[in-house]
């Protein structure tokens, strides 16, 4: 088992809620020297978020190059990193440094022992409240008394854990249809990268996938859910929504820095992951993917297999 594997969201948090900052910020003439990065996880998520992740891609230019086609989307995104019962939750916002200097964003996230979907429910919002807040100062001693104010709030508050719902509302049918066509393809590829020997998500797989409404929570939560219950995944995945109707990417095990090329690609630079029509199960699951769809559109709790089927691939 690889170092990853033995210490990725499997530590033993100090607090209830540890946050963690790093990036670009104009308070700073470079990198924001890094905050919160107390945790074994949020040091890797740092390293290969940003050092490894974003870094290489700007610098091997591909980024550029989608920049120059119109193909390019801004930082303007939210994010879960989650394994079984513990995750990170944060967000990537355009930013510049000190000197006017605007490649590499901000981040901020934050690591908890819940999984993604009950993270996102329950933490999305501070951070989201933090970034905003952090935006706006103009020099490090505002930046750090917002932070450090945030993480007591954070250590000190009980956060009510509301039931998930849903608000997907007057799907058309050919918004529907790209739902189902992206949940076969997520529950074909989680079948596969299995198959592969990548059970414990030593290595990486992506995945494009269409977002559930405009809003961003909402698409975190779907997709972060049918991983966890529907497709009981048990290894590391990172799930990233662009804000709006941008594109839900998925990167399940480890990820390589060129599985971030997708953060800044449009669909026009990098389309949709697309169902295998030559499997033999594909209506079995297709009529499964329609039945989990219902169910979030009605907001049921009830998202986990009733009963054992011959044909289910994640078993």
């Amino acid at each position: 088992m690889t170092r990853f594997l033995k210490i990725f969201l499997r530590d033993s948090l100090p607090r209830a809620a540890q946050l963690a900052g790093f990036g670009k910020h104009p308070g700073w003439d470079d990198h924001i020297d890094d905050l919160g990065l107390t945790t074994e996880t949020l040091a890797a998520v740092r390293q290969m978020l940003y050092s490894e992740g974003i870094a290489s891609q700007l610098s091997s230019g591909v980024w550029a190059r989608l920049e120059e086609n119109g193909q390019a989307l801004v930082f303007d995104h939210r994010f879960v990193w989650s394994r079984e019962a513990q995750s990170v939750v944060g967000g990537i916002w355009a930013s510049n440094d000190g000197k006017g200097r605007a490649h590499f964003p901000m981040i901020i996230c934050l690591q908890i022992g819940l999984n993604g979907s009950r993270a996102i429910h329950r933490f999305l919002a501070p951070v989201e409240d933090l970034a905003a807040v952090c935006k706006t100062a103009r020099d490090q001693q505002t930046f750090r008394d917002t932070f450090v104010a945030t993480q007591l709030r954070l250590s000190s508050e009980t956060f009510p854990d509301p039931a998930p719902g849903a608000s997907l509302v007057n799907l058309t049918e050919q918004q529907e249809q790209v739902i189902l066509n992206g949940m076969v393809a997520l529950s074909q590829g989680i079948k596969k990268y299995r198959k592969l020997g990548a059970r414990d998500g030593d290595k990486s797989m992506h995945f494009r996938l269409p977002p559930i409404s405009t809003q961003t929570q909402e698409s975190l939560e779907f997709w972060s859910r049918y991983l966890e219950t529907r497709l009981d995944v048990r290894f590391p995945c990172l799930t990233i929504a662009s804000t709006g109707l941008g594109p839900v990417d998925i990167i399940a095990g480890k990820p390589e820095p060129d599985d971030f090329f997708c953060l800044r690609a449009a669909e026009t630079g990098l389309p949709m992951t697309q169902p295998a029509a030559t499997d033999k199960h594909l209506a079995d699951v297709q009529m499964q993917a329609k039945i989990d769809l219902r169910l979030f559109e009605l907001g049921s709790t009830e998202w986990t297999p009733s009963r054992q089927r011959r044909w289910w691939p994640f078993k």
